[in-house]
């Protein structure tokens, strides 16, 4: 549940449809389909790291071990600050939806950021009681809200729209647009992420060794399945000769086929939709704050945000920190550009932070079981999956911003590169000074584990 509230179904489904058939048109099932391969073959050497690392350090520690404690520590940096951040903007775009449906069915005016605070506040209130009661959480809101994805998208294809049941969302005659069907796939690849997340929050986990992996693999499966069936089911729904004014609707697809198709019951979208925003701003938070305090506890980020606290045992600075940044970034950034506009650039700036974080993952887990368990050692998990993923996510990365996209998206790669250069700063000016690099000894190891 951890990773599959970190992807966020309804909400990555919901509100990528639009952009997604905007860009790549009646192709827009094969982009999940697509992004969905490219994931599965990224999380095949990821499983044996998870089996062998489960830190929460996650990605720190896996590249640490693997390649070592510089490349450890972009990796977890650029790791740490991207699920800081995204809860900011699905936090922005949850309550914007909340503002405009509630203000503009019911009559309740009130703000957005208002709905956002809010938001973030309950994040922070579950990630100060513990990993428990944000399972608890997410396991309830989780099932709910695919429920009702899955039932918008089986409503669809038994009441089809112009154009009927067919399968043109899978054939590959139908790209008319590369650029737009590799932009559309690196948004869908993000829609995916957060499969990985179960990582962080192995050493709270019984069995973390045997449970973890099954997580990663079995959540990534779990919502491919779900995304391509629902995307399909919510175009035939719309009807397939008519997918640009599915990509212009000024109202979210999924609300306008829910009055059709579910007699007006378009409340049920909004309660699913905002279980989404809501459980993945959990999840996130979750991530980010186990991140921070994995780096922090090696000496890699200050000792501080290692700090526990005594009757919960959560890392309680890195959760101050993390939901302080979010509310900063929310209200500082949201409001002058939009919630929109807010989810859209930081969304697919996280999808370019991804890239090379799964990339130096590939190199690790290939160093890793060929120097240190060449008995487990395999040319398809270390060799060629891995050497497939990047070239992948390297082919699909370049052809989505050439040519460049529109703004905001157009910043997205600008914003990741800022989070590289801060990242190489805080190597450079502190990690690397005399007398502060003792935590290169101890950034791959597991001192909650070993």
């Amino acid at each position: 549940m951890q990773s599959i509230a970190q992807i966020s179904p309804t909400l990555g489904i919901f509100y990528t449809i639009a952009f997604t058939t905007g860009q790549a048109g009646v192709s827009a099932p094969l982009t999940y389909l697509a992004a969905f391969l490219v994931c599965l073959v990224i999380a095949v050497p990821m499983l044996g790291l998870a089996r062998h690392l489960p830190s929460a350090g996650g990605f720190y520690t896996y590249v640490s071990a693997g390649i070592g404690p510089m490349a450890g520590f972009m990796t977890g940096w650029l790791y740490a600050i991207m699920v800081t951040i995204v809860p900011a903007a699905l936090s922005a775009f949850t309550g914007a939806v909340l503002e405009d449906e509630l203000g503009g069915k019911y009559g309740i005016g009130v703000p957005w950021w208002a709905y956002s605070v809010v938001i973030l506040v309950i994040c922070f209130a579950c990630a100060y009681r513990g990993i428990v009661i944000s399972i608890k959480f997410l396991v309830v809101m989780t099932c709910f809200e695919m429920a009702v994805g899955l039932g918008l998208a089986v409503a669809g294809l038994s009441m089809p729209g112009k154009g009927g049941v067919n399968l043109d969302g899978f054939n590959p005659a139908n790209i008319t647009n590369g650029s737009g069907f590799f932009l559309a796939i690196v948004l869908s690849i993000f829609a995916f992420t957060g499969f990985e997340s179960a990582a962080v929050v192995g050493e709270e986990s019984r069995d973390p060794k045997r449970i973890i992996p099954k997580a990663i693999i079995g959540s990534l499966v779990l919502i491919g399945v779900f995304y391509v069936v629902t995307a399909w089911g919510l175009q035939i729904g719309w009807g397939t000769q008519n997918l640009a004014a599915l990509a212009d609707s000024p109202t979210a697809p999924a609300f306008v086929l829910a009055d059709r198709l579910f007699n007006g019951a378009s409340i049920i979208i909004l309660i699913a939709l905002v279980n989404s925003g809501l459980g993945v701003c959990i999840a996130c938070t979750t991530s980010a704050t186990r991140t921070l305090y994995g780096i922090a506890r090696t000496g890699a980020l200050p000792a501080i945000l290692a700090r526990v606290q005594r009757k919960h045992r959560t890392p309680i600075v890195a959760v101050y920190a993390q939901s302080i940044i979010a509310i900063i970034i929310c209200l500082a950034a949201g409001i002058p550009m939009g919630p929109f506009n807010l989810f859209n650039l930081l969304g697919t700036t996280g999808t370019f932070v991804y890239i090379p974080i799964f990339i130096l993952m590939n190199i690790a887990a290939f160093i890793f079981f060929f120097k240190r368990h060449r008995d487990e050692f395999s040319v398809w998990a270390h060799v060629a999956a891995p050497i497939v993923s990047t070239v992948a996510l390297v082919v699909i990365a370049y052809n989505s911003i050439v040519p460049l996209p529109d703004f905001p998206v157009l910043l997205a790669p600008f914003v990741a590169l800022f989070y590289v250069l801060l990242g190489v700063a805080l190597l450079v000016f502190r990690n690397l000074r005399p007398g502060r690099r003792d935590w290169m000894q101890h950034a791959g190891e597991l001192p909650d584990v070993d």
